[in-house]
């Protein structure tokens, strides 16, 4: 069930330790130039992966292939302007900021830099994580980003069904990571890794 593959590990890792650090900074610094101080307070206006790390989240990357760090703690009620819309920007924050990041390795990767192509492990999988992390977080499921996005926009009187699914998403993120269907959305990373010139088979 589980690859062991120890370089790959290894690799993998400080791509995610990078990737989720620029995910929940993203997160961080949105909610706080919105005027929520709560990221500030918390210590997460940083690019420190230590302190965005979840220990449990990374350890089920290490077993497969999917993982998550500790989520930012924003209170939308200190948004400035419409709260939705700030609900939405917070939300969307980190997933944009793993695909531009994919994209800038991707484009230097491209650019003739001895060592630095895709040739180079590390280079590859700053890439894949991050595209991974864009992917893997727009699904509709709680406590994922594409779940908080489509709270965002959706009728009030729609609401009742998320805070519902609240109980169940973990669980259902969990049944997909370890019986492995969660890699129907493998077909979209590597979609996405075409795009920004990966030379994938």
């Amino acid at each position: 069930m589980f690859n062991f593959d120890w370089q790959r590990i290894l690799f993998m890792s400080i791509a995610f330790l990078i990737g989720a650090a620029v995910h929940e900074a993203a997160h961080a610094w949105s909610a706080y130039r919105l005027g929520d101080p709560t990221p500030a307070k918390d210590g997460r206006l940083t690019l420190n992966p230590f302190v965005h790390i979840d220990a449990f989240g990374f350890l089920i990357l290490i077993l497969t292939g999917f993982g998550w760090a500790k989520p930012v703690i924003t209170n939308p009620s200190m948004f400035r302007g419409n709260r939705r819309f700030g609900m939405l920007q917070v939300a969307i924050a980190g997933p944009i900021a793993n695909l531009l990041l994919a994209a800038l390795f991707a484009l230097i990767a491209q650019a003739g830099i001895p060592y630095f192509n895709f040739e180079s492990p590390i280079v590859f999988y700053v890439v894949y994580i991050n595209v991974l992390l864009f992917v893997f977080n727009l699904i509709p499921l709680y406590p994922l980003d594409g779940e908080k996005v489509l709270r965002s926009i959706v009728p009030i009187r729609q609401l009742g069904f998320f805070y519902k699914m609240e109980t169940y998403g973990p669980y259902i993120i969990l049944l997909l990571a370890f019986t492995g269907l969660i890699r129907f959305i493998y077909p979209l990373i590597y979609g996405v890794m075409r795009v920004l010139g990966v030379p994938i088979v």
